[in-house]
């Protein structure tokens, strides 16, 4: 199992390489962003060897979180990596009240459809264009408290 934990500064910078080389360049502005607007919102996985294996940088919107950037290492997918990080995001987004965690995703990128679908996200609204190359997008919900 990959250690889960919360980045830290230092981890800024290799987690800017990381998500470059699995989704496309951010900025380490984006991620001080992130960052700075909720500390607890950015987790990593480790090997026991210190080598990242995936990330998921969390934001906060109204009454809920969004899951901003999250990616697995090619390698690592299938192997609970992806889920641990979404559970440890989940948990932290429970322990903090928040009722709901949105999120976007290619409409083309049927593997990660699949995924949150599995953990009970469901398809809320379609966003044309919504990428910066064109591409479409859905966006996804996961209702994690009851409400009323």
């Amino acid at each position: 199992m990959p250690l889960i934990r919360c980045a830290e500064e230092r981890d800024l910078d290799r987690i800017c390489v990381f998500l470059s080389m699995n989704l496309e360049y951010f900025s380490p502005d984006v991620l001080n962003f992130f960052r700075s607007q909720w500390p607890g919102g950015q987790i990593l996985a480790e090997d026991v060897f210190g080598n990242l294996l995936g990330v998921l940088c969390g934001s906060v919107t109204g009454k809920g979180a969004c899951i901003s950037l999250f990616a697995v290492d090619e390698g690592s997918r299938r192997k609970g990596v992806g889920s641990s990080l979404l559970e440890a995001f989940c948990r932290e987004c429970f322990m903090r009240g928040y009722r709901t965690v949105t999120l976007e995703v290619r409409t083309d990128n049927m593997n990660a459809i699949a995924f949150y679908e599995s953990k009970g996200f469901f398809r809320t609204e379609f966003l044309p264009g919504f990428y910066n190359d064109g591409g479409d997008a859905y966006r996804m919900e996961l209702r994690i408290c009851r409400t009323g």
